[in-house]
């Protein structure tokens, strides 16, 4: 563990660093942008370990995803979406900051009481939207840091996020019954029910009565399934029944395929409160996964549909995944684009959905993927990139 010292120096940059980005905004930013309540609402959705292939709207022929199906048809399906790393702490760090991962000093998956973590000197897009107004709240996995909801490292809040309801990596003991969420610094304790629709209960109950009402909001969901240790309610399991007497293999691909369902059910319940609430006119919508399917030796049954490799490769099936977006008004229902986009894309997209700069005192190296939105290219001035260092302290729990 640090020193306090250390700590202290780094919290002191940290303050002087985000003084410096308000200071920016009041000069860069236009009072009426500010005052915008229009200014569209913003909802990311991330799978945990969900395939290219994992989906029946990306050309699974089994698994039953209505609910993804449906935004598919309602919005923008990407067929060349990548995420921003080969496995889910380099993904999310990507994703959250807009910067190559390794840059962030995030080369691998983050166990609990690791050292590695997003640092406090890091902008996310959470914070971004935090300062010029929007309310901000994270459900689900968190995975930026390893000293979880402890005072050594920075927490959901610490990077920009008014409501949390997290835990560090994986929901355990599985997706049954977990017992280690962490609302807002305050362990829950054991809950009763699967991970998904726990999460989705969260955010709902956010959407409903958590967040002002006068400001626009940035829901950012992280949904463990279908990541292992796989627990699916038999509701969804039943759906894939054998062909004749079970065998350990057929329960465990109903295990899986059923937890991608689970997965596809919470999403919809929450698109569904989106509409309910009559806030899906004025929200950008994305859902993608962080990296390929793990395809491990208890469950084998993720699909990176035509592409090859796996979770934790370099070749496209451990880094292409799903992507949809739905952003009524700007995104027509039924549409495919063939661009080439990635997870360090959204901070800068999602500066240009708020009308706020891109920071400009650090790297950024996604690109504002918004122009192909107007059938016009996206302009990146850093190549995508990929890289992944295996190298780690000895695990505590599997990838």
């Amino acid at each position: 563990m640090r020193s306090s010292s250390v700590l202290s120096a780094e919290a002191g940059r940290a303050t002087l660093g985000t003084l410096a980005w308000l200071l920016l905004l009041v000069v860069l930013l236009p009072s009426s942008v500010m005052a915008n309540d229009r200014r569209p609402n913003i909802v990311v959705v991330l799978a945990d370990d969900l395939g290219y292939g994992d989906l029946a709207c990306y050309g699974h022929p089994v698994i039953k995803t209505p609910h993804l199906d449906q935004l598919s048809r309602e919005g923008l399906r990407f067929t060349d979406c990548y995420a921003a790393a080969a496995n889910c702490s380099p993904a999310r760090t990507g994703l959250m900051t807009g910067r190559t991962p390794y840059r962030v000093g995030i080369h691998n998956w983050i166990p609990m009481f690791s050292p590695m973590h997003v640092r406090r000197s890091e902008i996310t897009i959470a914070t971004l939207l935090w300062n010029v107004g929007y309310s901000t709240c994270h459900v689900g996995k968190w995975h930026l840091n390893g000293d979880f909801n402890l005072p050594s490292q920075p927490q959901p809040s610490d990077h920009g996020f008014d409501h949390w309801f997290s835990t560090q990596n994986n929901a355990l003991p599985n997706h049954k019954n977990p017992v280690n969420f962490v609302r807002n610094g305050k362990p829950v304790g054991p809950l009763k029910g699967y991970a998904a629709p726990l999460v989705a209960d969260e955010a709902i109950a956010w959407l409903e009565n958590g967040r002002d009402e006068e400001k626009p909001f940035f829901l950012y969901v992280c949904f463990h399934e279908p990541h292992e240790p796989i627990a699916s309610d038999k509701r969804f399991t039943d759906l894939y029944p054998p062909a004749g007497e079970p065998t350990s293999a057929d329960l465990s691909r109903a295990a899986h395929h059923g937890n991608v369902t689970q997965m596809d059910n919470a999403f919809g319940r929450l698109a569904a409160t989106l509409d309910r609430l009559k806030l899906s006119d004025n929200t950008f919508l994305l859902f993608t996964s962080d990296n390929g399917p793990a395809i491990t030796r208890i469950h084998p049954h993720g699909s990176a549909g035509p592409l090859r490799a796996k979770k934790g490769h370099l070749y496209d099936g451990g880094i292409r995944v799903p992507g949809i977006l739905r952003w009524p008004g700007h995104t027509a229902a039924g549409e495919t684009s063939h661009t080439p986009i990635s997870g360090v894309d959204l901070l800068p997209t999602l500066c240009n959905v708020a009308g706020i700069p891109v920071p400009s005192d650090r790297k950024i190296d996604g690109a504002n993927i918004l122009p192909l939105l107007d059938g016009k290219p996206v302009e990146r001035t850093t190549p995508l990139y990929w890289h992944f260092l295996r190298a780690s302290s000895k695990p505590a729990f599997p990838i």
